[in-house]
This record gives structure tokens, sequence and C-alpha cells, in this order.
């Protein structure tokens, strides 16, 4: 029985994912094509996201548990920093935390797909530092939100992984706040290296939880020198998403 289940929700998988890739040509070069408005091709990913997540849980492949689903929701002009356990948790935070982008493998960018999509409402990772952190100011400077895996790697639970300083060098140029996020799966899904149809038998449960905010002006008047101010904030992000 577990076989015909798994099996069943592998080809739901695969018809999911095609869709997605369909859907995501149609938004950027229909829905998008033709809107001045950046922001609101930002509502119109949210939307996008929130609908693929919604069919992801109406077929059961997996169910979202969300805890203090009005403060994620509020979250705004914010770095955010969060754990990471598969492939489609930037979708899923982007379908919850509206005005949102996140960086992005370079490789995406060349992808026939995704490409679009890539280049006009994310960054790119792959650049040099100062580049980096000049396209996420930019981006904050819009009023997004900027979300970032700052592990940089698909994790499991009971994994602490190190923890990169550039959350807090983003926090340290702009002044934004970093809001933390605690993202975990009930098994791994989408994990690395992991296919795309590879659903097991029964639903993965995401759970999501917000853990608070990083005050960055109190940690700037505790740590005025960049190099103190990201290692304390850096350490105080490892403390918050590993409890250590």
């Amino acid at each position: 029985m577990n076989r015909i289940k798994a099996f069943i929700r592998s080809v739901l998988s695969i018809l999911l994912f095609a869709f997605f890739g369909v859907s995501t040509l149609f938004v950027r070069y229909i829905l998008m094509a033709f809107n001045k408005d950046k922001m609101k091709n930002y509502e119109i990913l949210q939307k996008s996201f929130a609908f693929f997540i919604w069919m992801l849980k109406t077929l059961k492949i997996l169910k979202l548990e969300v805890s203090n689903i009005e403060k994620l929701k509020n979250i705004k002009n914010s770095v955010i920093v969060s754990t990471h356990p598969s492939f489609i948790d930037i979708v899923i935070l982007i379908s919850i935390i509206p005005y949102s982008t996140c960086f992005v493998a370079e490789r995406l960018a060349n992808n026939p797909i995704l490409k679009g999509m890539v280049k006009l409402l994310f960054i790119l990772e792959g650049q040099p530092l100062d580049i980096w952190v000049e396209e996420a100011n930019k981006m904050l400077n819009k009023g997004l939100n900027v979300i970032i895996f700052p592990m940089g790697i698909r994790h499991r639970k009971n994994e602490t992984p190190k923890i990169r300083r550039g959350a807090s060098l983003i926090a340290q140029k702009s002044g934004k706040n970093i809001a933390m996020l605690d993202l975990k799966t009930s098994f791994d899904f989408l994990f690395i290296h992991q296919p795309f149809y590879k659903a097991g038998s029964e639903p993965v449960i995401f759970s999501l939880n917000y853990l608070g905010e990083i005050n960055t002006k109190e940690f700037r008047e505790k740590c005025p020198d960049e190099v103190t101010f990201k290692t304390q904030v850096t350490k105080e992000i490892s403390r918050v998403l590993y409890k250590k």
C-alpha cells in the first residue's frame, strides 16, 4: 500500500512541478511583461507562489503548520534569516511574507524556465561581495524584505551548520533589523540530491515559527566597529536559530 501511495504522490509531484515551470513562464512573460510597477510584480509573485503551495497542500504533498502567521505577514523592510531544510523553502516563505526577495544561485539565471523571473525579481549569488551587498541594499531601499539562508546550504533539523556573515553585513550597511525564522520538515523532502518526485508515502509537514528579531540599532550602539558588529550579530543568529 505504501508503495502505491508513494507512486501516486510521485506522479502528482511531477505534474505539479511541471505546472510550476509553465506557470512561472506565464507569470513572468504575460502578467509581468507590461507592468512597470515593480512592487506590483512582487504582489503577483507572492500570489502565484501562494497558489502553488495551496495546490501542494490540496493534493496532500505537504502540510504547512505556521505559528504567529500574522506576525510573519507583517514583517516589513527587514533582512530575514531562516533555517533551510528543502528546495522549496523560499517558495513557502515568499507565499506568506509580502514584498520579499532573496538571493538565488547564479545557475538559475541560465535556467530556460526560471531565468526571466530570477533576473527580474531576485538577487544573484556569486557576485563580488561589495556588489552583492549593494544589490541587497537596493532591494531594501525599495521597501522589500531580503530573505537569506545564512548557512548557505540545505540542512536537517538536527544539524547546526556554520552561519556566514552575509546577513549581518547587509544589516550593518542598511541599518535594517533582522527577523529570524525556524523552518523544519518532518522528513527529508527536496533535500540535497533528492529528486523532486521523491515525495514519500505521506505528506511532509513543514513547520514555520517566528523567533523574534535582532534590533541592529542596539547592536550598533554596543558594537560600533564593523567587525565586532558582524561577529556579535552572527553569533546571535546562530544562537537563536540553533539554540547555540
